[in-house]
């Protein structure tokens, strides 16, 4: 078997094993399978069981420099099968595209690199030490993730980190990704009765949703966040990320058809990319209180809630932030609840002059013969923190993988183009050649 039949057979195999996190489906197997195919390749692998899904962990090879390579096994639930011209868990290739559940998000990255890595190692050219850790809840938030981290914060220990890849534009240009926003996660609920009540008492009872709206109106005035010391550690951009920031080339028509939406809150190009990526958020996820049916029903509802997300940038702290929230709704005397929900993430930022960064852009422009797209920190979140704030790693980035804007990650018909497999691959090994040099 030639080497390309060989890298692509090893991507079926692992998309045609069934990972959901949040069902459980196929977990425990897939996660044997990744241990044994490590083991087969000569990396040294093992499970580590956690509250949730097990982790995957390999090591391999040895020298002064240690890289630490984390990807997610699991997938998101394929539903609704109706909609999947092939079964999601039966790879299927049609156009030159590989079509299955996690082929894009994150089977296909996480094979590419680990077919990289195979052919340093049949030659004989790695001369670092490489980490692998392998999440099976990534798709459900990582629960436990942090909680493996502390508890083998040793066993962890790198120079550098390469998250999950962020994959190709619309371009054909690789992304390459210095940093994630980080992220607060609180429900706020007023419960004022038993049940709810006719509203001719209205003039004598508590309505929670006015209970509500004055506590989101103390929060946020729909340009900034009115939290104590919000804004006070947001750290400054350098000049070299601002250079990189503002090179970002972006047609706002097509990001407002690509969005759906019918006008965007940005004046021009320059305030669309400081808002987008240099700007901490406050956004309501959902709300619900009363009667939201048909026709008419005058009650005063006994409960209202809401969801709110914080993104945030460096150096800013959920927790930090979280106390401040909960300071604000006690000044106003707020007659409900406030918690946390998930943990907080951190945001992180990593240097354009790190070496991986230095050693993942120049390997990019060779293998694609393209100049690689670089975002300061992306508009996301993902669990890089971990590895960062936890483990103490200096330099994190996300970057190569084998996903398209038509990849459709999380949506029926998930896919990646078989070419842009091979080229993360390829890309991987260039790149650990030359950060090995670095």
């Amino acid at each position: 078997m030639d080497r390309e039949k060989e890298e692509l057979k090893y991507l079926i195999e692992l998309v045609e094993h069934p990972s959901i996190s949040a069902t459980g489906e196929g977990i425990r197997d897939t996660a044997e399978y990744l241990k044994e195919l490590l083991n087969s390749l000569g990396i040294t692998a093992r499970i580590f069981e956690t509250k949730g899904h097990p982790i995957v962990y390999g090591e391999v090879g040895k020298g002064n420099k240690t890289l630490l390579i984390y990807n997610h096994y699991d997938v998101q639930p394929p539903d609704p099968l109706s909609e999947w011209t092939s079964p999601p868990f039966k790879a299927t290739i049609r156009n030159g595209r590989l079509y299955g559940r996690g082929a894009s998000d994150n089977k296909g990255t996480l094979m590419a690199r680990l077919m990289a890595v195979k052919r340093l190692l049949d030659e004989g050219k790695l001369n670092i030490k490489l980490k692998f850790v392998y999440e099976g809840e990534e798709e459900i938030g990582s629960i436990h993730l942090e909680d493996f981290a502390r508890e083998n914060k040793e066993l962890l220990k790198a120079d550098s980190v390469i998250m999950e890849g962020s994959g190709l534009d619309i371009k054909g240009r690789p992304l390459i990704v210095l940093g994630v926003k980080g992220i607060l996660y609180v429900q706020l609920e007023v419960v004022t009765a038993a049940r709810d009540i006719h509203s001719s008492n209205a003039p004598i009872v508590y309505n929670p949703v006015w209970e509500l709206i004055r506590a989101l109106n103390s929060i946020y005035d729909g340009e900034r966040v009115l939290l104590e010391g919000f804004y006070d550690d947001i750290r400054p951009l350098t000049d070299e990320e601002k250079k990189l920031l503002y090179s970002i080339d972006v047609e706002l028509d097509k990001v407002k058809e690509s969005l759906g939406v019918k006008e965007l809150k940005v004046k021009d190009r320059i305030d669309y990319l400081e808002k987008l990526y240099t700007s901490p958020t406050c956004n309501i996820d959902g709300i619900y209180s009363g009667y939201i049916g048909e026709g008419s029903k005058t009650i005063v509802p006994y409960k209202a809630f809401v969801k709110i997300d914080f993104r945030l940038v460096p150096d800013q702290d959920p927790y930090k932030i979280f106390e401040s929230l909960k300071k604000r709704l006690n000044e106003i005397g707020f007659k409900g609840e406030v918690k946390m929900l998930d943990r907080g993430e951190y945001p992180v930022r990593t240097s354009p002059s790190s070496p991986i960064v230095k050693a993942v852009t120049e390997s990019a422009t060779e293998v694609y013969n393209k100049e690689p797209v670089i975002i300061i920190n992306s508009p996301g979140t993902q669990p890089m923190d971990v590895f960062v704030k936890i483990v103490g790693i200096k330099d994190a980035v996300s970057a190569i993988g084998p996903g398209d804007p038509y990849s459709r990650a999380h949506a029926p018909d998930e896919s990646i183009d078989i070419n842009n497999y091979y080229k993360a691959i390829e890309h991987t090994y260039k790149f650990i050649l030359r950060y090995q040099e670095t």
